[in-house]
């Protein structure tokens, strides 16, 4: 089973040029099997959209993924959409990728973004949520203590950064952190780049987040 693990939508990340509905229809082309949406989740998106209020901000980050997955159920397609989140903090310009968690998550935790690192790290944690830093070593990133971080994603296949995925793989496994590997999926040239690929299927994204823990699964490393 193939699942690209890191992807955005035009419908909720400003950044992002590809609608739901085409991001659907192109890792089905491509043979995937399941794809996380991992809009970006930011104080910056909030002001950009002018929304003010926190529950209003949580249905418009939720938009992409909802998107998806009605265009996915709705023409019967055989790649599952699940819900994640690349989340930046306040306290940093770092990037954190969230698995294992639900819409009804975001509805009852707003504003992820103003919590410090610790206090996420521990929230997902009672959530049996995994947080996983999004490209550590890119320009602008630092790697964050791993004592707060669940893993890290030592491959990052955008072709438009230099993530320096070979320096966050050494960290990484330095630090005894699970691996993740992702396309960040913005434009339609950053298709099918990461991901991963495991023996057997998953019906949620919990059940994802069981085998990222677990390990039993290889990277896609284009």
């Amino acid at each position: 089973m193939k699942t690209e693990l890191h992807a955005h939508t035009s419908e909720a990340s400003p950044c992002a040029n590809i609608s739901a509905r085409r991001l659907v229809e192109m890792y089905e082309a491509a043979g995937y099997d399941a794809i996380v949406i991992t809009d970006h989740y930011s104080k910056w998106v909030m002001e950009h959209n002018n929304i003010t209020d926190p529950l209003e901000f949580t249905g418009f980050f939720l938009n992409g993924y909802r998107c998806a997955l009605e265009y996915s159920h709705k023409n019967n397609l055989h790649l599952k959409v699940l819900p994640g989140a690349e989340v930046s903090l306040l306290e940093s310009p770092d990037d954190y990728l969230l698995y294992g968690a639900d819409t009804e998550f975001f509805l009852q935790n707003p504003l992820l973004f103003k919590m410090p690192l610790k206090k996420l790290y521990k929230l997902c944690h009672k959530n049996g949520i995994l947080l996983v830093q999004a490209h550590p070593n890119r320009a602008y990133c630092t790697p964050s203590d791993p004592h707060f971080l669940d893993g890290a994603e030592v491959y990052n296949g955008n072709m438009r950064h230099n993530s320096n995925n070979r320096k966050t793989f050494k960290w990484a496994e330095q630090n005894g952190l699970v691996m993740t590997s992702g396309s960040d999926f913005h434009e339609e040239e950053d298709l099918a780049k990461g991901g991963i690929i495991t023996d057997y299927g998953f019906n949620s994204v919990k059940e994802l987040a069981e085998i990222l823990k677990s390990g039993d699964y290889s990277l896609i490393m284009e």
